[in-house]
């Protein structure tokens, strides 16, 4: 009496690892685009929460912004006037000062357009922006702005050091002005420079305009 057995043929299991293959092809670079994103817009809202409490606890301490003896020039020493009102209110995982030598804190290198376009800052060597590391891996670096307007100029790359360190993708900017941490209301197009990104990624929740 014979048994039966039932099994995959060589050519059926050839056929089902490229079929598997092809949707892993399809479906894998979606996935990690989508999870990027997501990880993205989290991470963004996390670090303006982050900044926003440790600026009303400085100013609940030291006082009012005004009144931290500000240049309002975009220099060294503002920076370090900045940097030594807030870190005290926030958790570092890097202290990386004036100058990033080792690009630990922002990425040893400039970081370009959304567009494509050249910026020419490499953020790490300027020494008019107070650079750190969030425990959460985002890089901040800040200098002052203007009395009458933006008291205080903040940067944002989202994931630290690490690709593709380009603005609007994962470099962005925020503002302090009348007590308050945000984003300006600027176009954001991928034909942009990628700075009013910040703001259209708080206002939707997603980063479509790299889609458009």
């Amino acid at each position: 009496m014979l048994n039966n057995k039932n099994a995959f043929t060589l050519a059926e299991m050839l056929i089902t690892l490229g079929v598997i293959g092809v949707v892993s092809v399809l479906t894998i670079p979606n996935l990690i685009k989508n999870y990027y994103e997501k990880r993205t817009v989290s991470q963004l809202r996390e670090v303006q929460s982050i900044l926003s409490q440790a600026l009303r606890q400085a100013e609940e301490e030291y006082g009012d912004v005004y009144g931290w003896g500000l240049s309002y020039n975009s220099s060294s020493s503002d920076a370090q006037i900045i940097a030594d009102n807030i870190k005290p209110f926030l958790k570092l995982a890097q202290d990386c000062g004036l100058i990033d030598n080792k690009g630990i804190c922002a990425s040893n290198t400039t970081y370009p357009y959304l567009n494509g376009g050249v910026y020419e800052n490499n953020y790490s060597m300027l020494s008019n922006y107070y650079k750190i590391k969030l425990l959460n891996g985002a890089g901040v670096w800040w200098r002052s702005g203007s009395e009458d307007s933006q008291l205080i100029a903040f940067f944002v790359d989202v994931n630290g050091k690490n690709l593709p360190n380009i603005i609007g993708r994962d470099l962005f900017g925020f503002t302090y002005s009348n007590n308050s941490i945000f984003a300006e209301s600027v176009p954001c197009t991928k034909n942009s420079n990628g700075w009013g990104c910040a703001y259209y990624i708080l206002q939707n929740g997603n980063m479509n305009y790299l889609k458009n």
